[in-house]
């Protein structure tokens, strides 16, 4: 896009861990799902280790953080007998939390089992705290203005009804009590099979709450909404689909950074007949294709998702974290599978042979 010419993108380089013991054998795993905040000065760093991308009782949360974007010194870690994933930090109140979530152990069925926070303090880190939410997954939580907000992809239906996977948009005001600020069955009537998943959220001007939902095997669900007026929401189906999504704003605009699937044709999918195999059809396309982590412009006045430009990447891809470093530079951590040259697997080949590595990259904003 001529408009993003201002855009630069730095090299990426290893991202430099440290850990509880050295010579472990957590150094030979695979590092991924990061998120990253700037808390009192200093960046915190936490992401998942595990032997492959599948649900695994041996994955663990790390935490570090770096007062210097150099060499990141360990600081807490958190296990389970589940499988635990997707970190994200909330920053509430003067307060740093970390929530996560833990997963049942099913190798192609990646159903959550539990959502969960963590708050630090001056004594280190709490013990997990979990939320009232049963069937339910998270992927983006935000605080505006006192109250805290969190995306949801849930089957929880009235009346203790398991329905397909859908999102829904929760707020709280104390992290005990939550209220339903968005409920979508009736996009998820209107596109039948269209089961959703990560969605990441953000906020304009005027407090309306805009968005991208990804979807399991289609094109994302671009959203927004106003919060006093959650019947009056607006949708579009977008072209790309992009997993894993974080929306961040610099100076008015919203950027998007998410894996890029070289899977497209895919804007009249969720419409058609015969929708069990063409979900099969479309999980073995979608499996078996490239990917890349990339970098989007999203304009929530139009709900349209534009690409700007790829990352070095490739294999299992794409979950990102971002921070700024100044009014015109942001720190970028992002997980692949290993930068070799020469090296560009699929999807599926990546994810099984595990070994991902995180990798941090500056981006800059021309002033």
């Amino acid at each position: 896009m001529d408009d993003n010419k201002h855009i630069s993108i730095s090299p990426p380089g290893v991202v430099k861990l440290a850990y509880r013991n050295a010579g472990t054998e957590e150094r030979s795993v695979g590092h991924a799902f990061p998120d990253l905040t700037r808390y009192q000065d200093r960046f915190y760093l936490a992401f998942r280790i595990a032997p492959s991308h599948f649900p695994s009782k041996a994955s663990r949360i790390h935490i570090s953080h770096t007062d210097n974007k150099g060499n990141w010194q360990f600081e807490h870690s958190i296990t389970s007998s589940l499988d635990i994933r997707d970190p994200q930090f909330l920053q509430f109140k003067g307060t740093l939390y970390l929530f996560y979530m833990s997963h049942r152990l099913q190798l192609f069925n990646h159903e959550p089992a539990q959502i969960y926070y963590i708050k630090r303090s001056e004594q280190g880190w709490s013990d997990p705290v979990p939320l009232p939410f049963q069937q339910s997954g998270f992927w983006n939580v935000k605080a505006k203005n006192g109250t805290v907000y969190m995306s949801l992809y849930t089957r929880n239906g009235e009346g203790n009804k398991q329905l397909k996977r859908h999102f829904a948009l929760v707020a709280s005001k104390d992290l005990r009590t939550w209220q339903p600020v968005y409920n979508s069955n009736l996009t998820r009537e209107r596109l039948r099979s269209y089961q959703t998943s990560e969605s990441s959220f953000d906020f304009d001007a005027q407090g309306n709450i805009f968005g991208t939902i990804r979807s399991l095997i289609y094109p994302n669900l671009n959203f927004s909404i106003d919060p006093d007026s959650p019947a009056d929401w607006h949708m579009r189906v977008d072209r790309f689909k992009c997993d894993g999504p974080k929306l961040f704003e610099h100076n008015g605009k919203h950027y998007l950074i998410a894996r890029r699937s070289a899977f497209y044709r895919l804007r009249d999918e969720p419409f058609r007949f015969f929708n069990k195999w063409r979900n099969i059809i479309n999980v073995l396309r979608y499996s078996l294709s490239r990917k890349r982590t990339a970098l989007y412009q999203f304009d929530p006045k139009t709900l349209h998702i534009e690409h700007i430009q790829d990352l070095p990447s490739h294999g299992d891809t794409g979950y990102s974290a971002i921070a700024p470093i100044d009014a015109n530079n942001y720190l970028l951590i992002y997980y692949s599978s290993p930068l070799q040259k020469g090296q560009d697997h699929s999807w599926l080949r990546g994810q099984i042979a595990g070994k991902t590595r995180l990798y941090q990259s500056i981006i800059s904003f021309a002033k």
